[in-house]
């Protein structure tokens, strides 16, 4: 119990505390065991000194007492004992024949042993047989001594003497030395403490500054501190170590630290991600329904009026093919940066996808407030873009819807601005249009149409109409362009103008696609093997369809269930899609050149591309568009970019085809400009498929031989 309540005493004291006590245990304990150990030698050497005194002089008086035993002379052996008279240790002796007779006595005077009875030997107790010594522990500390002397004359014990000596001095004695030793040995003890202190400080203090460093990092955090102590004791070891350490810790909290900035600048990347715009940096999609829905909710409850205003931009897809996708990003940043301008600091604006953006107007007083919100919005689009030196006019078409007059949830507040918007570009674009509940009707037809088309695809009411191509020159029928015609069961026939855009709007185009894809392969293998052989089959393929990877693959099952020859058709795009520079796109179309499929492209001159991305492209043909051709000839700039198309083409080693020809006047004059095909009303109108072999018996084909084909309506 004494020793754990000693080790909980000590387990609390410093360092410094601990090592004094254990010096000072140590060296007092050293101490007093050499204080211990110097007085006891001290005291056994004196009383050595008086035994072997006290033998001598028995041996000197033994010897002189034979011849007082061998005549019997008492006096004569007391005056011999009276030599003992100058000893202060002997206080009795004795002097016996062999009968243990004492012949002779010596008592001190004022002796206690002058009262003990030393008549005969038998009666003394330890003694010392000084022919045997045999001196132990209890004679060691014994006040008397008592010796016995064998007296002897011719080698013959004729008496003996027996002394008894008094050493109780050496007590006395031994008391003053244990006190010396002890006070010189207390003076080594301080002066060790002194020495102890000393040394101390220089084993605790740098541990103090260890300590002192632990507290310093540990308060401040700071880990680039080190420890200055390059000895090489253990000190200076556990100080290497220690600034191992350290630099371990700090190297650790650097690279946490840059862990934690870097996972902090994700997550805030991922917010931002998960609810900004990368490309406006306005709130996106999932911002803006978490936050109508807050609004609505608030507005129900404080019974106040709110709108939704549902913008989207109306050419902006003009810019986007145009100029490319990256300038179409700085467009919807300008454009969010005019919108963000002429907004209140209440209202939320979001980009909800694509050219589409969303304000949600808070606390209105009446609807009509909302109007001022929308005409700000389309004076601040309304003015023109700026891109390459060029001015674009984009303009926006809006759509509102008001809760709770309208709808009280997100999703229809969502749906009726968005027909409403819908409904402002079917009047004319770049106007506003608040929610009117007949518009439902409008929208229902246009879903009824896209489900009606997807039944058509699969039930496979579409077809192709033919429109024939002629040679310019030679007036020989040298191509057909296969146009897309829907023979509704119950409306009847709905012209492209109608469902196309259904189906582009819908995704349903890459179906369609395909569909016409196939078709036309089988037609054309039918024209190859008919009276019409070697005759080109134009189609065209939708700018989604050439951005698919698998668009290559589909055209090559086309092609291998029809047996059709890769040669035998022309595949039309649309002039914008020369604007996207994307890998796919490029891919695509030289492997359609690799093919032997022929590449042409659509209306060419109706949008903002240049002669100098045909360079990048394996064109086969330009189609110069029928605006360009409708002037001619009495519009002289019509004529001039006409003639210089045709021009330019040809120094490029690419074939040109006008569309849209009317009238005999010109086709004269594209036959003088070198235009290498024509094809418009003039020849036909797009024709059902069977009724291209009438044609079979006309090499050369005029303009009489084809009015007489049926017809119908279209391009």
């Amino acid at each position: 119990m004494a020793i754990k309540y000693l080790r909980h005493r000590l387990s609390r004291l410093s360092i410094q505390n601990k090592l004094l006590i254990i010096n000072l245990t140590v060296t007092t304990t050293a101490l007093l065991f050499a204080v211990i150990m110097t007085v006891y030698s001290e005291y056994s050497n004196n009383r050595s000194s008086v035994l072997e005194s006290l033998l001598v002089r028995a041996k000197m008086v033994g010897s002189n007492s034979t011849a007082a035993l061998v005549f019997d002379d008492a006096e004569g052996a007391r005056d011999i004992l009276q030599a003992f008279s100058e000893s202060k240790d002997v206080q009795v002796a004795v002097i016996y024949d062999n009968n243990n007779r004492a012949l002779a006595r010596y008592i001190k005077q004022q002796s206690n042993a002058a009262s003990g009875s030393h008549d005969t030997l038998e009666s003394l107790d330890n003694v010392i047989d000084i022919e045997k010594p045999n001196e132990d522990i209890d004679f060691m500390l014994a006040k008397h001594i008592n010796i016995i002397h064998n007296i002897e004359f011719d080698n013959e014990t004729i008496g003996k003497l027996f002394i008894k000596a008094d050493v109780s001095h050496l007590y006395d004695e031994i008391i003053q030395y244990l006190f010396f030793t002890s006070s010189m040995a207390l003076v080594g003890l301080g002066l060790a403490s002194i020495l102890l202190l000393k040394l101390r400080q220089s084993i605790t203090w740098p541990l103090q500054k260890l300590t002192s460093l632990m507290d310093s990092v540990t308060e401040n955090n700071d880990y680039s501190i080190r420890a200055e102590n390059d000895s090489s004791d253990e000190i200076g070891i556990l100080s290497r170590g220690f600034n191992k350490m350290l630099k371990h810790i700090q190297i650790n909290d650097e690279k946490l630290a840059h862990e934690l900035a870097e996972r902090y600048k994700a997550e805030e990347h991922l917010d931002k991600l998960a609810y900004y715009d990368v490309v406006t940096d306005l709130p996106n999609r999932h911002f803006f329904h978490q936050k109508l829905v807050q609004v609505i909710e608030q507005a129900i409850n404080k019974k106040s009026i709110m709108a939704l205003v549902f913008l989207d931009l109306d050419n902006f897809k003009i810019v986007n093919d145009t100029l490319g996708h990256n300038t179409g990003d700085l467009l919807l940043k300008q454009a969010s940066s005019r919108l963000s301008s002429v907004v209140r600091q209440s209202d939320h604006i979001c980009r909800i996808g694509g050219d589409e953006f969303a304000i949600i107007i808070e606390n209105i007083k009446q609807i009509d407030d909302a109007a001022v919100v929308t005409t700000k919005c389309i004076e601040s689009l309304s003015k023109p873009f700026v891109f390459d030196g060029k001015n674009f006019f984009i303009g926006v078409s809006i759509g509102i819807s008001i809760c709770p007059d309208d709808a009280i949830t997100a999703n229809d507040l969502l749906v009726n601005a968005d027909m409403a918007m819908y409904e402002a570009k079917l009047n004319g674009k770049n106007n506003y249009q608040y929610y009117d509940r007949k518009m439902n009707v409008a929208h229902s037809k246009k879903y009824q149409l896209e489900s009606d088309l997807r039944h058509a695809i699969e039930q496979d009411q579409l077809e192709l109409h033919y429109q024939p191509q002629v040679d310019a020159q030679s007036g020989m029928l040298s191509g057909v362009e296969a146009l897309m015609r829907w023979d509704h069961p119950e409306k009847g026939m709905i012209e492209p103008d109608v469902f196309i855009p259904v189906a582009e709007e819908s995704g349903l185009i890459l179906k369609l696609g395909e569909w016409l894809l196939n078709t036309a392969c089988t037609h054309a293998k039918q024209i190859d093997s008919s009276a019409l052989k070697g005759i080109r089959v134009a189609v065209n393929i939708s700018a989604k369809q050439m951005l698919e990877k698998s668009f290559i693959d589909i055209v090559l099952t086309a092609l291998k269930r029809s047996g059709a020859s890769p040669s035998l058709l022309e595949f039309e795009l649309t002039e914008s899609i020369l604007m996207d520079d994307g890998e796919i796109l490029h891919s695509n179309v030289n492997q359609l050149k690799q093919l032997g499929i022929s590449v042409v492209i659509d209306d060419f001159g109706a949008g903002f591309s240049s002669m100098g991305y045909l360079k990048s492209f394996p064109i086969n043909m330009l189609k110069i568009d029928k605006s360009f051709i409708s002037g001619l000839p009495d519009s002289s700039e019509d004529a001039a970019i006409t003639q210089a198309v045709i021009a330019m083409s040809h120094s490029l080693n690419i074939k040109v085809i006008a569309e849209g020809v009317e009238h005999k006047s010109q086709v004269d004059l594209l036959r003088n400009y070198t235009c290498d095909y024509i094809q418009g009303y003039y020849y036909a109108k797009p024709m059902p498929f069977d009724d291209l072999f009438k044609l079979e018996s006309c090499s050369k084909i005029s303009s009489k031989q084809l009015h007489m084909i049926k017809g119908g309506g279209g391009k």
